[in-house]
């Protein structure tokens, strides 16, 4: 299970990367972050507490953009009706 915590010290990493990063390691962290939180409701609250902790990490990181728009598609998918 991922943590709040663990997933923070993550993106961390990455945004302290000299090398690029791939999009798939955040994308990786964030669903392992989602996955522990059972129902929608849960995992919107939970992905909120996550962008509310990405918004006290370093922001002039090249990568900061790229994590971004992967909280939003996130965001994106957990708001689309299911079927």
């Amino acid at each position: 299970m991922a943590s709040l915590e663990r997933t923070l010290d993550i993106f961390s990493a990455l945004l302290a990367s000299e090398q690029p990063v791939q999009v798939g390691e955040a994308d990786d962290a964030i669903w392992a972050y989602l996955a522990a939180h059972d129902g929608l409701d849960a995992q919107v609250r939970a992905l909120g507490r996550l962008e509310q902790g990405v918004a006290g990490l370093d922001a002039s990181s090249a990568f900061m953009p790229i994590l971004l728009d992967a909280l939003d598609r996130h965001r994106a998918r957990l708001a689309e009706p299911s079927a």
